[in-house]
């Protein structure tokens, strides 16, 4: 904790720690430190009101909120998240949301951000996130299928789509255009790609799929969405 206390200065998104600190006073029961820490974020959101701020700010309000009170700010801060595009941050709100849809006697509701967040912490690569989400899942009466740690994880239908497309030769903006998304998040699907092949590059995925053609088998999925849609009004 006192790690995180003494950096709460102006940092770049990947640096920046007061989100982190609210969390972790609110799960220490240390709410009025939380309270505090809050506004600290909350000041640096009105100075600079980027969505990745604008975002976190919300997700520390969602935590800190009565029972009656939270949805709101967790629906208000994924919309941020999309427009942030930092998928990470969008899990762990995701994540927090969950969890307190679940201690809210909401178990249906909360199920469905868990997935959301379970689903992005697997293709990073975030074993403690991933941990910490399918213990919640478990919680909410979620019976989840154990790993196979002996066998190779299998892709997505979208990441299939985007290593078919990335072995033609496309760069991530075409092949953004083509699936209708983003070049941030085709890259952050491309990262599970190459961590699922277990290739390093480009032209490693190329020579795979040279290999096996459109052998890359992936399991069906209902969605590809990356969790439930946020409220479409945001709070004035």
């Amino acid at each position: 904790m006192v790690a995180l206390e003494t950096r709460t200065r102006w940092p770049d998104p990947d640096e920046f720690v007061p989100a982190d600190l609210v969390e972790a006073y609110v799960r220490s029961g240390r709410r009025s430190e939380a309270a505090k820490a809050l506004k600290s974020l909350e000041h640096f959101a009105e100075a600079a009101p980027r969505p990745w701020l604008l975002a976190l700010a919300d997700r520390c309000r969602g935590l800190l909120a009565p029972d009656a009170e939270f949805v709101p700010y967790f629906s208000d801060a994924l919309i941020r998240h999309e427009e942030a595009e930092n998928l990470f941050e969008q899990a762990r709100t995701h994540l927090c949301f969950g969890e307190r849809l679940r201690r809210a006697g909401q178990r249906k509701n909360a199920r469905d951000h868990l997935r959301a967040a379970l689903t992005v912490f697997e293709q990073l690569g975030a074993a403690p996130w991933e941990r910490r989400t399918r213990s919640e899942l478990r919680a909410s009466g979620e019976t989840l299928p154990r790993r196979d740690a002996s066998g190779a994880e299998q892709l997505t239908p979208q990441e299939l789509q985007i290593a078919l497309q990335v072995a033609e030769g496309k760069t991530n903006r075409e092949v953004g255009a083509a699936l209708f998304l983003s070049p941030k998040t085709i890259e952050f699907h491309l990262s599970g790609v190459y961590r699922k092949l277990g290739v390093r590059s480009r032209a490693e995925l190329v020579r795979r799929v040279g290999e096996t053609g459109s052998n890359l088998t992936a399991p069906i999925s209902k969605s590809e969405a990356v969790g439930p849609s946020p409220a479409t009004t945001l709070r004035h």
